[in-house]
């Protein structure tokens, strides 16, 4: 991907270090392995979805995606479209959508799976993240990849718990120390609550200061053991009944 000057846009916008954000004062980028991760999965006419803007979409547009970016500042995006033109990169594969996702993607993606590649790096207010998760997740393709950036954020951590722990996902790498690449296997099966690997931990007592905790969590271990212990003894269950 390189611009109309001759120099690959990555390091173009790494260089020129544009500033979209904040009234043209602040930059709220993915950062450099990242910024290459999208482009080596992005494709000239992949369908492209990504919530927030900044110098990644200048990576979506010279890849020539059919994209679309949403963020609530409509300036930001005539920020974005100037710079691109600026530097020679094509940007009218890209749609700007003015709104915050959460408003935005219900609208949007329905349930046809038709995204090849999204990148969520929007609101991080909890549970901004697990909203945009939901709703890009079920419009991925199988076979298509999601990059969640700032997971170290508390407030994005579990949906990169929930990936890490689903067989359906496949986690392709770590970039910056902050963004997860996942490709998307399968459809997730419908199971019943207990039976999701990210209710393993269930239940959680945390919330109760610690003699109560400590009672609770006893009592949920004797109850589990006694079960267990009866179904793989039916006989002990009179037992157990005599001694309540």
């Amino acid at each position: 991907m390189m611009t109309a000057s001759g120099l690959d846009v990555v390091q173009r916008v790494l260089t020129d270090k544009p500033m979209f954000h904040q009234g043209g004062e602040e930059r709220w980028d993915a950062l450099p392995e990242t910024l290459e991760a999208i482009r080596s999965f992005a494709r000239p006419g992949a369908s492209t979805l990504e919530l927030g803007v900044g110098v990644s979409t200048v990576v979506f547009a010279a890849a020539g995606t059919s994209h679309v970016a949403i963020s609530p500042d409509p300036v930001e995006h005539e920020r974005v479209q100037a710079y691109c033109r600026s530097i020679g990169v094509d940007d009218s594969g890209i749609r700007f959508v003015v709104g915050l996702s959460d408003d935005v993607l219900p609208s949007m993606l329905g349930r046809e799976r038709t995204l090849d590649l999204a990148l969520i790096d929007g609101g991080h207010l909890f549970p901004v993240p697990v909203i945009d998760w939901y709703y890009v997740s079920r419009a991925l393709k199988v076979g298509g990849k999601l990059i969640m950036d700032d997971v170290p954020i508390p407030a994005v951590a579990p949906v990169m718990r929930h990936m890490s722990l689903e067989s359906n996902w496949r986690l392709d790498g770590i970039f910056d120390d902050r963004a997860a690449a996942f490709t998307l296997l399968a459809e997730a099966d419908e199971v019943p609550w207990p039976d999701q690997p990210f209710n393993k931990g269930y239940p959680d007592f945390s919330f109760l200061a610690g003699p109560r905790r400590l009672r609770l969590q006893a009592g949920y271990r004797l109850r589990e053991l006694r079960r267990t212990t009866g179904q793989r003894h039916p006989g002990l269950r009179r037992l157990y009944k005599r001694v309540t």
